[in-house]
């Protein structure tokens, strides 16, 4: 059974949900991709309720959790990225198996060289996001611009073919409860020119990357580099799921599950 309780974290208040799973068989960290909250995982956190503990969080200015002091939003990597780390700490959490997707996927690269974890799955995540346009920027937090409606027909571009109605339907609906302002920090700021491929030979834990088929944002010749800077991890993965795209814990979070536990089980995470 899912549930949610409020914690501070750095003097924010911000929300947590637990599936209230075996801790002792391990803890599950999830993050998000840009502007979205902790229901990306819910379909996880009941997949995997008897198997281990799944703990998600919103991000300050995120879903159910309060903004920084003057309504802002962490707006760069590394503030991000630690504040995360902060979390972990405030939460007892140690060596967590971190899974993220699209920036969440690209933040389990940073977790993995600044804490002491367990695994990571990235899921349509890279340790380098090329810069955006400054003029997609500002139409995410703009007066005469909707994100919630200016995203609709991007982000169903990017949900795979063997989705369910009420799958598709509720990552859209995510779309729709977008805040313009959180999309720019995460999008403008941490997604935009995110790089840690310096440090990526730090990374010796055991490692999955994956690339949902459907996906024409994060191609295989985008991922190549990544797993070649890899080279220290313990245990890699490299695995291209057909029919699903960029959403991949919404999309089919039962094979999601299945996928990242036999990836644990032979990586003897």
């Amino acid at each position: 059974m899912i549930t949610s309780r409020y914690v501070s974290v750095n003097g924010v208040t911000i929300f947590v949900e637990t599936n209230n799973g075996p801790r002792e068989e391990g803890v599950m960290c999830c993050f998000g991709s840009a502007g979205r909250e902790t229901r990306q995982f819910h379909g996880m956190m009941d997949a995997l309720e008897d198997k281990l503990e799944v703990i998600a969080f919103d991000m300050p200015g995120h879903g159910k959790s309060w903004p920084l002091e003057g309504l802002k939003c962490l707006d760069t990597p590394t503030s991000y990225c630690e504040f995360i780390i902060d979390v972990f700490k405030e939460l007892n959490i140690e060596n967590p198996i971190c899974i993220g997707c699209a920036l969440g996927g690209n933040v389990c690269f940073y977790l993995a060289q600044h804490y002491p974890v367990r695994a990571i799955v990235s899921m349509a995540g890279t340790d380098y996001s090329p810069f955006v346009s400054q003029a997609v920027i500002d139409n995410l937090d703009h007066p005469y611009a909707s994100v919630q409606h200016t995203h609709i027909d991007f982000t169903d571009s990017l949900i795979g073919s063997n989705v369910s109605k009420e799958n598709r339907d509720f990552i859209l609906w995510g779309v729709m409860t977008e805040i313009g302002r959180v999309k720019r920090a995460d999008y403008g700021g941490v997604y935009n020119g995110f790089d840690v491929r310096e440090d990526m030979k730090k990374i010796t834990c055991p490692a999955l990357v994956i690339r949902g088929a459907d996906d024409w944002s994060e191609s295989e010749e985008m991922h190549k580099p990544v797993l070649e800077r890899l080279s220290n991890s313990s245990h890699l993965e490299y695995q291209v799921l057909p029919g699903i795209s960029h959403y991949n814990p919404q999309e089919d979070p039962e094979l999601i599950s299945n996928v990242i536990l036999k990836f644990l089980k032979d990586a003897e995470a």
